[in-house]
Formats: structure tokens, sequence, C-alpha cells
């Protein structure tokens, strides 16, 4: 261990997972975090009181000036900033808009890095980001760039067609529409791939002009790192380039044996009075089915075994159609409450305290806002152990 603290601040902070991880490694001092959502920057108050600026505002409003200011540090000086950038336009389970603004985030996230030059640069993401493409249309005619758009938007529309053809619901123009844009998917594609560039590549070239090296991304298991859940997620590194950044090495696995659902579930108290460990109240239909779904297994396994009036799509295969397994770590937690996955042996999806335990979250972390808002806030929060692991090689690197 280090013996001094070393500098760190962080966008998108979100309930604090990151933050977390940073100071139960030991070696570093949070100055100053940031978010947009008025939430997740209470939920961090109040839970991280010895953290001197919490700023509640758009990335795009803050300047690298203004952050060197309020942490008292002059440029160049700065350890380590962090950002799990917005990734709702990059996730495999959505839309792959090209034109969603959050996929301009990590833009602005560079310059910042520009800007204050910190030594040690981390963007956290989703896997999908590493193959995410974007549009770079600059030199482009605007008869080009206007087909380019519109093969994005018909590729998008397909998807949402395929969803309601899947749950027969239709209409034969609607299938019409679906089967004509099906023909010209592989042009629409050909088109886009002319007009794009990776999100990776445009990083790296972004960081090198700003004097950065970029290691390989990789993505990492949290569950490796001692956390009871598999959540995997891309981490790319810049490293100034007036350090060798050859010297860092990513974190390697820590855990053989992955701590389970189990295992984290039995060190609640559920005789405690805990707003954030009251469970959902379920209709009557949901609570009957969950009960057909067996412990570790999906609604999709067994929907031949549904009543009819229980049955669903078999489109809806995440959340709270999956019961977890005490024996095994959860899945990834996807944000918002109806997307929670079942208990193992209730018949309810977790509570928001049995997510924050999964996560790595202390038991006592209190989070704030509507039931939807404080689950969001778990679901979108950077494994505690993951960034742990994360900051233990990256202080050994300083």
């Amino acid at each position: 261990m280090a013996s001094k603290k070393f500098s760190f601040i962080e966008m998108f902070v979100g309930a604090g997972g990151s933050h977390l991880g940073f100071k139960k490694q030991g070696d570093f001092q949070t100055l100053l975090v940031s978010d947009l959502q008025e939430d997740m920057c209470k939920t961090f108050k109040h839970n991280n009181p010895d953290v001197p600026y919490v700023i509640k505002d758009d990335i795009h409003n803050l300047s690298g000036k203004q952050i060197l200011e309020l942490i008292g540090l002059e440029k160049g000086k700065l350890d380590v900033i962090f950002g799990g950038v917005v990734c709702k336009g990059f996730s495999l389970a959505g839309v792959r808009s090209s034109s969603d603004p959050r996929n301009e985030l990590y833009k602005k996230y560079i310059n910042l890095v520009k800007d204050l030059q910190p030594k040690v640069a981390i963007i956290e993401n989703v896997p999908g980001m590493a193959s995410m493409m974007i549009k770079d249309g600059d030199e482009f005619s605007e008869d080009k760039k206007k087909r380019i758009n519109e093969a994005w938007i018909n590729l998008q529309k397909l998807n949402g067609l395929k969803s309601v053809i899947r749950k027969g619901q239709a209409s034969a123009e609607q299938k019409r529409e679906a089967k004509e844009i099906q023909s010209k998917k592989s042009d629409y594609r050909n088109l886009i791939k002319e007009g794009s560039m990776s999100v990776i590549g445009d990083i790296k070239l972004l960081y090198n002009k700003a004097g950065y090296n970029v290691l390989e991304p990789k993505i990492l298991d949290a569950s490796h790192y001692g956390s009871a859940t598999t959540r995997r997620r891309l981490i790319i590194i810049a490293i100034r380039k007036d350090l060798d950044h050859t010297k860092f090495e990513f974190p390697p696995r820590k855990t053989f044996n992955p701590l389970t659902v189990g295992e984290v579930f039995k060190k609640i108290n559920y005789d405690k009075e805990d707003i954030d460990n009251v469970p959902m109240g379920h209709n009557e239909k949901s609570v009957r089915r969950f009960k057909y779904i067996p412990e570790g297994g999906k609604i999709t396994n067994i929907m031949d075994k549904l009543p009819k009036e229980l049955k669903i799509s078999n489109f809806y295969s995440r959340g709270c159609t999956m019961r977890l397994s005490r024996d095994k770590p959860a899945p990834t937690l996807v944000p918002g409450h109806s997307n929670f996955p079942v208990h193992p042996t209730e018949h309810r999806s977790i509570t928001v305290r049995e997510a924050g335990a999964i996560m790595g979250f202390p038991l006592n972390y209190k989070f704030f806002g509507s039931h939807t808002s404080r689950c969001e806030q778990v679901g979108q929060a950077v494994v505690v152990q993951m960034a742990e692991a994360l900051a233990d090689v990256t202080a050994n690197f300083l």
C-alpha cells in the first residue's frame, strides 16, 4: 500500500459504487464527483459526507478549469479520473441508435481529461460498447448523410416492428413494412458501415490527441473479484504519455469460488426496519406466475406448464421472469424495479437492499427517491468489488 492518498474524481458517479471501491482500497481520496440525476446525488451525499464536492449538473456544463479551482490542484496534478459514462445508448438490451445523444458523452468526458491532464483516466461501460459504431460522416455529401440516417431509422424501426410481431399484435401493414425493411437490411447495414467508425477507435483517436496512450480495453467479470454477480463490464484505461503505460496491469482474477446470492442474503438483517428492504407489492397474477419458476430457472423454460391466463410472450425473458439461485452469483441486475429478478425462495422480486448487497453496497447504505429510482441507482452502479480491484492496480501503477 502506498503511504500517500492519491487524488480521485469521478463523473457519472451514480449512487457511488466506484467511489466506494476506490475508498475501500485505501490509497485514494475522492475530491469531487458529479452526476446529472438529483436522487443519485442525494444518495451519494448522504452516504459519503467526507467528499467535499458533489456537483449535480450535466457534464457539458463542467469545465476543467472550474474543477481544478474547486479541488485546489494545478493542471496535471490529479492522479485519477473515473467515468461510468452513461451507457443506455450502447447497451445490447436496447436499440443502438447512432443519433442517441448519450453516444456523445464519452467525447465530453475525454475533453475534460484533456483539460485536467490526470495521470490515469478510466472509462467503465457495458461490453456492447466494444462493438458499437457511430456516425462519422462529416466528409459525406448531404444526400449521403441523409441516406445513412434513414438507414439507421429503418433498422431501429425494424426492431420495434419485430417486437410487435412477436407479441402477435402486428397489423397486416406492419408485417408488410417489416418484410420490406428486412429485404433491404443488408444494404442498410453496408451503408451505415461506410459512414461509421467504431466507438473504441474514436476513443483511441481522441485520447491520442489529448496526450494519452490507451491500453487494449478489457471486459471484467465482477464475480472474479469477490462480488455476488457475474456482471461484465468493459474497462478502458488511458495513461498520460509522459508515464510508461506498459507498466499498468489489469487486475488478475482474485476469486475462483464466486460469492453466492445465498451467502450475501444471510448477512441482511430482515428484522430491521429498512425502507430499502421492503418488497414490492406484486399483483396476484404475477405472484401466481412466480410460483412456477424454479430456483435458478427462467419462465421461458416452463411456459408450457403455465395456465393460459398466466402466459406471457417469450420476448419477456429478463428480470422478474427469472429466479435467482442461492448457490450461484446473480446475473447482471438490469435497472428498473420491473426487471429485478425473483427471490430464490420467496415469490417476489428482490428488494433494493438485496440488490444493493449483491452489488457490494454496505448494508446500511441508504438510497433516496422513488422505488423505481432506487432500483435504477443500484442497477446502474459500478460493482464495488470490481472498482476496488481496479483501484488496487491503479495505486500500484502510480
